[in-house]
């Protein structure tokens, strides 16, 4: 859906304030306020295939690993302590945002923010802090909802009162300038009130992982890498206890500490928010640990031993993950490795040369194949809205209901062209039964029991539409 959005904002040249894809929500508002890193992934591919968004993913973790040593660096820690920042902060990415995603952009921007309010309540080149606050500020407010946090290390400011007020207010000024500069800065409370409002994706259990509470899923499989960084989190306070912090540092951290557990207990996606306000006692926590240590250079044997990891780590990356460079295209050929959809993909091929002349589509479809079918058949319009966040459009029970929830109305199955939904979902039995439509193909998912996908078609609509398929 990112690359979707993407390439609308491209060809078009400007931001949606309409559903811009979805038949089931047209005219409804919409507000793409990740819209800057959605046209930038749509760029490269474009320019670079699927090659350079691999690039792009190198460089956005490179970068954000610099960004955090450059925090490290400004708060004063040794290179080496730095490194272990750095490290912890690459590896919180690589949990909680892992692909390319508009979120990569605040594990840029937030250690930036902190570098700028800790230079300007040092009084280091304060005019260079304001332009790197705003630019960081700009960046985010662009690329994602959660930049009000930018304002988080404001704090500082009051921590640290001997700081000139004109400052102060220059700081801070500089971030909310920031926001301003987005092209939905003046519906900003229209925007979350869109977003974050209630919708079935928010009713407890959530149906999507890292909707759930942080404290149920870090016992999940594929999530293990929590229960190495919660228990870490949560030591941060007793490791503090040993370091020398003013009463007013020790308030900002246990402020920030307690609202990022808080949150986290609520979304286990919220623990990027709970290391981002508590980086920086993050740090004073590694020097209290490593205050004992010296800084060396590693000898020769540990630095071959750690290129060959490295080298390891990649040649196994690369070839743990041939089968999905082989269904990486382009904007041409726009087929994508999505995991959630890759039953759908068959599907979709089937389709792809009847819909490639401009015809338009009403899909009814589910919240994991509504983005994939977006992006993989631009001439359909899915029943899922084009954030995924209000499914009640598709209907809720086919959007992550299952069969067994009756008491949810199914989607608008009587209104759509075709259908392509998995088998387990409950308006499969319906498409399979209604005298008006018919099951034109099946695919098989992994496991086939919870995946297995099918493709439905009202008969006249099929009958009329569409060309005789090159292979039956």
């Amino acid at each position: 859906m990112h690359l979707s959005v993407g390439e609308w904002i491209v060809r078009h040249r400007a931001v949606p304030y309409v559903e811009p894809f979805a038949w089931t929500r047209a005219g409804a508002p919409y507000y793409d306020f990740a819209w800057l890193p959605q046209s930038v992934f749509y760029l490269v591919l474009d320019a670079f295939g699927h090659l350079g968004l691999r690039v792009l993913q190198g460089c956005i973790v490179l970068t954000s690993a610099l960004s955090a040593m450059t925090l490290a660096r400004t708060a004063r820690l040794r290179p080496s302590q730095g490194l272990i920042l750095a490290a912890m902060h690459v590896i919180v990415g690589e949990v909680f945002v892992a692909m390319l995603r508009p979120q990569s952009v605040l594990l840029i921007a937030m250690p930036l923010i902190w570098t700028g309010f800790l230079m300007i309540v040092r009084g280091e080149r304060v005019s260079v802090a304001m332009v790197i606050l705003f630019g960081a500020s700009a960046v985010m407010a662009n690329s994602h909802l959660f930049f009000p946090i930018a304002l988080a290390p404001a704090a500082l400011l009051l921590v640290y009162p001997q700081v000139r007020r004109k400052h102060a207010i220059g700081g801070v000024g500089s971030v909310l300038a920031g926001w301003v500069v987005a092209p939905y800065s003046p519906y900003w409370l229209e925007v979350f009130r869109h977003n974050l409002g209630s919708n079935i994706l928010f009713r407890p259990p959530a149906a999507i992982a890292e909707l759930q509470p942080g404290f149920v899923t870090m016992f999940q499989p594929g999530l293990n890498a929590l229960i190495v960084l919660v228990p870490a989190m949560i030591a941060m306070p007793w490791v503090l206890t040993g370091v020398s912090l003013t009463r007013r540092e020790r308030l900002m951290a246990a402020l920030f500490w307690g609202l990022g557990l808080i949150v986290f207990g609520y979304a286990t996606r919220l623990f990027l928010i709970w290391w981002l306000l508590t980086m920086l006692p993050f740090a004073w926590a590694i020097v209290r640990l490593t205050h004992t240590t010296e800084t060396r250079p590693p000898r020769t044997s540990i630095r071959l031993t750690g290129f060959i990891a490295c080298v390891v780590i990649i040649v196994g990356a690369v070839a743990g993950t041939r089968r999905e460079w082989a269904l990486e295209g382009d904007t041409r050929d726009r087929r994508l490795p999505t995991v959630g959809a890759l039953a759908a993909e068959p599907l979709a091929k089937l389709l792809e040369t009847r819909l490639r002349h401009g015809k338009r589509a009403r899909a009814l479809t589910t919240f994991g194949n509504g983005s994939f079918l977006t992006w993989r058949l631009p001439g359909l319009s899915a029943s899922i809205d084009s954030r995924g966040v209000f499914p009640d459009s598709v209907a809720a029970a086919e959007a992550v209901v299952l069969a067994s929830d009756r008491g949810v109305p199914l989607g608008p199955w009587r209104s759509a062209d075709f259908a392509i939904v998995p088998v387990r979902f409950r308006v499969a039995e319906v498409l399979d039964t209604a005298s008006e439509w018919r099951r034109i193909a099946s695919a098989p998912g992994i496991p086939m029991s919870l995946d297995s996908v099918a493709l439905w078609a009202r008969k006249a609509w099929w009958e009329a539409s569409l060309a005789p398929p090159a292979h039956p």
